[in-house]
């Protein structure tokens, strides 16, 4: 597991999903775009929810290994489409984010 922090607190990944969100952010802002990933989260309670990020030219984000979580989160999709999108250079419209299910974790709901 991993802890990504961002200028508003910090969200708790896979590591695997973090390292891909770190590279992702790298490669947009060698590119000077950016776009919104959206990543599965563990809440402070346990709970699995979905975290939205903007990221690119101006990302401040660290990646740091955490204890939290039981379990390793993954979400192969999501990884997957996100080196993709690293290796690809082309960054298409993400409108997906915006369809979490109701009910979803948001930031506002974390406890930073």
């Amino acid at each position: 597991m991993k802890r990504i922090y961002h200028p508003g607190g910090s969200v708790v990944t896979g590591s695997d999903l973090a390292d891909a969100v770190m590279l992702y952010a790298e490669a947009l802002s060698n590119r000077h775009e950016t776009d919104v990933v959206d990543i599965p989260v563990i809440a402070d309670d346990g709970s699995q929810g979905r975290a939205q990020f903007l990221i690119g030219r101006s990302s401040q984000l660290v990646s740091v290994t955490s204890a939290d979580g039981v379990l390793e989160l993954t979400e192969a999709s999501t990884t997957t489409s996100l080196r993709n999108k690293v290796r690809s250079g082309s960054v298409p419209a993400s409108l997906a984010w915006a369809g979490a299910p109701a009910g979803s974790p948001q930031f506002d709901e974390f406890d930073y």
